[in-house]
């Protein structure tokens, strides 16, 4: 099973067993949905309900309400299937390790993603220097999964600024 981590479970909030998952998860609307099953720790749960408060998701799993009963999953990463999630196009996680190219010229390797106000960025390795390029329709025109390749325009000249 390929399992996907969503979140970290940092507290509860209230005493009627509401876990406080924080979680920069780029697809919570999928993954945080009443009847879902995750994963905590070694075992498998179902969300019995789920809202968003201040940056947070509040889930409560398998029926149970009170604090005494989650308590012990505080501090616990939190994970989904790939399965259960449905998805009909990839993550951008999926993106490390491709391939990037610009015409046909190979700009390096996707090594990480970050996320700032204005969007994700793509963090590249290429032999001169490591480079961003923005996820956004202007600089990415293609990603081919099957091949892990993702085609770029005005890759070079973020690659050349200085």
């Amino acid at each position: 099973m390929d399992k996907i981590f969503i979140g970290k479970i940092c507290g509860y909030h209230g005493v009627k067993g509401e876990l406080k998952v924080l979680s920069d998860f780029e697809r919570k609307d999928l993954a945080f949905q009443v009847q879902k099953k995750i994963l905590i720790g070694d075992g498998e749960h179902v969300i019995t309900t789920h809202r968003t408060h201040q940056n947070n998701e509040l889930i409560t799993i398998d029926n149970l309400f009170t604090l005494n009963q989650v308590e012990k999953y505080i501090g616990e990463n939190v994970y989904i299937s790939r399965d259960e999630l449905n998805l009909d196009t990839f993550l951008l996680t999926d993106l490390i390790n491709f391939q990037v190219w610009e015409e046909k010229e190979n700009l390096g390797v996707v090594i990480s993603i970050y996320q700032n106000k204005a969007g994700y960025m793509l963090y590249i390795k290429n032999p001169l220097k490591n480079f961003y390029i923005p996820y956004q329709k202007h600089f990415i025109k293609e990603v081919n999964v099957e091949k892990k390749t993702i085609t770029v325009s005005h890759g070079k000249e973020l690659l050349l600024c200085e």
